[in-house]
Parts: C-alpha cells; sequence; structure tokens
C-alpha cells in the first residue's frame, strides 16, 4: 500500500530547509480519519500547482486529531510552519477557502498524518507521474490509495548509490568551493537515510531530538557522491560543528578523540568512548573516511 496526496509548497520548502523529517506533521485543515495507512507505508507529496510533480515522501507513522494548539505544543516546527501564528493563519486560509463554518482556527479541530524518515527530493529530481502507469487526477484535493506494486519505490531503489563509498579525489581548491555550498544536492534524502540507520538518534549523544540533528559528512560535501551513508554520521548540532572545525575526529575503531583545544569538561567527558553504531553493519562509517578526517584535527 502507498498513497499521493497534494501537498502545500511552502510545508515542504520549510521541512526540506530546516533538515526536519522525523515525526513531521502532515496537517490536514479538517479530520480526514485516515485508516487505510499501516505503519511504514508511504505518503508520496504531489506538490500541488504550478510544479504538479512529486516532491518526496514520508513513511506513515500515527494518525490523529488534535486543536491547533496541541498540535503545535506537540509538533512545534515540525507542522512546517516558522511560527504558531504562521501555522494559525495558513489553517485560517484553508479554512476560509472551503468551509462556511464560522469556528475560529484555534477552536477548530484538524488532522495529524504522523510521518517519518520523510524524504524531500531536490529540484532536479522531482518524479512526474506522467512517466508511470499512476493515475493522480489533479481534482484530487485529500488523498488516494493504490494498493499495486510501488513504481515510484522501485525508481529510487534504482537510482541508489553504490553499497561502498571510496573518497572522493578532488583538489584543494575545489574542495574549499565545495565547503561553500549552501543547497548540497541530495542533502534531504543523505538525512533521511542517516537518521534510519542511527535509529534518529546522535551517535555520539544518543539525542534525539529532531531540531537538533544534522547529517554530518565525514569527508567534507565534494558532489552528489559523497551523500553516501558510509560517508556519513549523524550528529547533534554542537558536535557537528566541532566536528567540522577539526576540534573532534573518530578513530578507525569508532573512538572519539576531542582536541585539546576544547577545555570544557563536558565535552571532554566523551575522549575516548565509542560512538553508538548502526545495527546493520552495511550502514557503518568508512574507516577510511574517517581517517582521513583525522588530517584536520587539531591536536596542538
Amino acid at each position: 500500500m502507498f498513497a499521493i496526496s497534494p501537498t502545500d509548497i511552502n510545508w515542504f520548502k520549510f521541512l526540506k530547509n530546516e533538515g526536519l523529517n522525523n515525526e513531521v506533521n502532515f496537517w490536514t485543515p479538517t479530520p480526514w480519519n485516515v485508516s487505510r495507512l499501516a505503519s511504514g507505508d508511504r505518503l508520496y507529496f504531489m506538490l500541488k500547482s504550478p510544479i504538479r510533480k512529486i516532491g518526496g515522501y514520508g513513511q506513515f507513522l500515527d494518525y490523529k486529531n488534535t486543536t491547533v494548539n496541541q498540535a503545535w505544543n506537540e509538533f512545534g516546527l515540525k507542522n512546517g510552519c516558522a511560527s504558531k501564528k504562521e501555522f494559525t493563519e495558513r489553517l485560517d486560509k484553508y479554512k476560509s477557502e472551503r468551509s462556511t463554518d464560522e469556528t475560529s482556527v484555534s477552536d477548530s479541530e484538524i488532522g495529524c498524518i504522523v510521518l517519518t524518515n520523510a524524504v524531500f527530493f531536490d529540484e532536479d529530481a522531482f518524479l512526474d507521474l506522467d512517466n508511470y502507469e499512476i493515475d493522480f487526477s489533479r481534482y484530487i484535493v485529500k488523498i488516494k490509495y493504490y494498493n499495486s506494486e510501488d513504481p515510484l519505490q522501485i525508481q529510487e531503489q534504482a537510482m541508489e548509490l553504490p553499497s561502498t563509498f571510496e573518497l572522493l579525489q578532488t583538489d584543494a581548491e575545489k574542495l574549499k568551493k565545495a565547503r561553500l555550498v549552501t543547497e548540497r544536492k541530495g542533502q534531504g534524502i543523505f538525512r533521511a537515510k542517516l537518521t534510519l540507520a542511527y535509529n534518529n538518534k546522535c551517535c555520539i549523544t544518543g539525542e534525539d531530538t529532531p531540531e537538533l540533528l544534522e547529517a554530518a559528512h565525514i569527508q567534507p560535501y565534494i558532489d552528489k557522491n559523497s551523500n553516501h551513508v558510509k560517508n556519513g554520521l549523524l550528529l547533534r548540532v554542537d558536535f557537528h560543528k566541532i566536528y567540522d572545525s577539526g576540534l573532534m575526529y573518530i578513530d578507525d575503531n569508532y573512538k572519539i578523540h576531542i582536541s585539546p583545544h576544547i577545555e570544557s569538561e563536558f565535552y571532554r567527558r566523551y575522549n575516548g568512548k565509542e560512538i553508538n553504531l548502526p545495527n546493520d553493519e552495511n550502514l557503518r562509517p568508512s574507516k577510511e573516511a574517517l581517517m582521513y578526517k583525522q588530517f584536520e584535527f587539531r591536536n596542538e
């Protein structure tokens, strides 16, 4: 089973740009009472006109009806909005377009389709359903279910990177420019694979607050081939900055080394400890990539 639903472009862009993909709220302005999706089923995001292409997907986790206040308190930014005010205004817009009910937005009930491991494609990777045997009328305003084999998932599997990762060759100038890239191709899929591999937890601290977790490259980003799960670590935001700054490295025995330039006892207590690894050995970080990072370590 998989499903497709029209998706608000602003919701999509916000979550993609913020890197939020775990337990996000695909909210509906009125209760849809979704009951046909099972845990792990994919809900694909059909981005609304003028795009009209699949921009990504999330794995179904749960459905519930809540008030607006409850939804904001539970999901916050994972509602795809930067503030409660913006969330309320967007709901009010949908409500005024589709209903004559005069109940205020704050008092109204909405639907919450809770998704995990959401993937947000880059624009050049959007999927046009005209290229697949999937019928999805532009007049569908809620959701459509499919009991057939999922051709979109087959397409994605065909595009996956190799199972092994080898360090990418580059000159210093190209590497410098790569580090300045702000919109990295495939970053959304890279993050989704890392959060799944590391069970949505920082591999050092065990932190599981999605807003505080980031997908870190071991060998710095060069091109789309850098977005290999074996070239990544799921890190809390502060450890990501420490790692990228050369103030920490992880050796080929997966032990943490904290630079003497860091005097804080909070961080120094992690020195010598091992990171938490994915259960699947094929998803564990490349030892070659880890040792590459040692050359940037500030040890003196």
